[in-house]
């Protein structure tokens, strides 16, 4: 899903306008933040957290505010993915973190470390610290560290996370924080099936990235903060050579949507489930064409034409950017796996014609978690990338590997 207005290549598309908040005037005031620049990721959180920081006379404050949970990637290893929130409480002067380090116990071998260049892959930001630059905290200002941690094979999942933070102050002391305690997320990971039909699929702006535009863009209301697209995959639809329209770069703009492979496929239920919400009747644009500010953060202010199925107590899939006309479900209609729901299109805030999915522990957008999902059988071609899948003169040479039970990561080829 993307949310910018610029009329430039896709690659660019998804990722201008970064390191701005956008305040929307619409139902409750929602504010749009991405967590992209340290000195507009101020985030002062009133309510209770999921898990807090222990007790700490330390200048510094951390901060787990979603509880993490273990799932499979496509590379067969199990991974976390969450977020440290930090925030200098000295008013004094700037604290320098120097690194943060993760443990499952407080007494043994850190699962992690991450220190000085490290720290700074763990931040959105389009304008990154050149290497080697510090990552510094100005007095009152907060940053976020997108953590994506990879367990060790045969590994078992840990029962708790504990973090160790290391910074100094204005007058070179260091210090360490201890706390950040969080507990994991022990509800089970849904299997799905195929969300869609034919061809084969480019996973845009996957998991596995705190840059993209999904993981890295978190939402505030009434003071809460949530991060609905934390799993999120836009799917481009692809040809055997790995493009998804076949034109050159620089006519793009110009093309119609039925140019692009995946526009009109068949967009699947990936299981047994209740229509929560739809929406239909938004008119597709034209691929890359410049598009209207939201009226609000919300699926009816981003989505265009949409769907949200409840597949599980507390568990709802996300289907944006459909194809206008194409629904064929109403709103509490019971649906089942492999049931076609709609068509891909290209309406809402979109790119280019692609399918928006995403599974998250509300049928909301706003004040809504995103919570990882596992497909029941997938088959691996390799990776490409944006600029390849627009670039007609590219060659893709996949290699099919099936896997089961396995959430696809950032930059994969799949076929379903």
């Amino acid at each position: 899903m993307n949310y910018y207005q610029q009329d430039m290549p896709l690659e660019r598309y998804l990722k201008a306008d970064q390191g701005q908040i956008h305040t929307i005037h619409g139902p409750g005031r929602l504010q749009f933040i991405l967590a992209v620049r340290l000195s507009l990721l101020f985030v002062f959180i009133t309510r209770a957290f999921v898990a807090t920081a222990q007790v700490n006379q330390e200048p510094l404050d951390a901060r787990i505010i979603h509880r993490p949970g273990a799932f499979e990637g496509s590379d067969h290893r199990r991974h976390l993915a969450y977020e440290v929130h930090l925030t200098n409480l000295n008013n004094s002067g700037p604290l320098m973190v120097k690194s943060i380090s993760i443990f499952q116990d407080l007494f043994g071998a850190p699962m992690a470390t991450f220190s000085k260049d490290e720290l700074m892959t763990l931040l959105n930001a389009e304008e990154m610290p050149t290497r080697g630059t510090d990552l510094v905290l100005q007095p009152g200002k907060s940053v976020v560290a997108f953590l994506w941690l990879t367990l060790l094979p045969g590994a078992p999942v840990p029962q708790n996370l504990h973090h160790s933070i290391d910074f100094i102050d204005q007058d070179s002391k260091i210090h360490t924080f201890t706390g950040a305690v969080t507990q994991l997320d022990k509800q089970p990971t849904l299997s799905f099936g195929a969300p869609l039909r034919g061809n084969i699929w480019f996973v845009d702006e996957g998991p596995g990235n705190p840059k993209s535009h999904h993981w890295g863009s978190m939402l505030e209301q009434n003071k809460i903060v949530t991060i609905p697209q934390r799993f999120a995959i836009d799917f481009f639809g692809l040809n055997n050579a790995g493009h998804a329209v076949e034109t050159s770069p620089d006519k793009l703009n110009q093309t119609p949507n039925t140019q692009w492979i995946g526009f009109g496929a068949d967009v699947l239920a990936v299981r047994d489930a209740v229509v929560r919400d739809m929406r239909d009747g938004i008119p597709d644009h034209a691929p890359l064409s410049p598009l209207p500010e939201p009226t609000d953060i919300t699926a009816r202010g981003l989505y265009g034409n949409f769907i949200v199925l409840e597949v599980a107590p507390n568990v709802f899939v996300h289907y944006a950017h459909l194809q206008n006309g194409s629904i064929r479900v109403r709103i509490g209609q019971h649906v089942k796996k492999g049931d076609v729901l709609a068509h891909l299109g290209d309406s809402g805030n979109a790119g280019g014609p692609h399918l928006h999915f995403h599974v998250s522990d509300k049928p909301t957008f706003e004040l809504s978690e995103g919570i990882p999902f596992v497909f029941s059988t997938i088959n691996v071609l390799g990776k490409t990338n944006e600029g390849a899948m627009l670039d007609s003169t590219s060659t893709f040479h996949g290699q099919s590997s099936t896997k089961k039970n396995v959430l696809p990561l950032y930059n994969d080829v799949v076929r379903f």
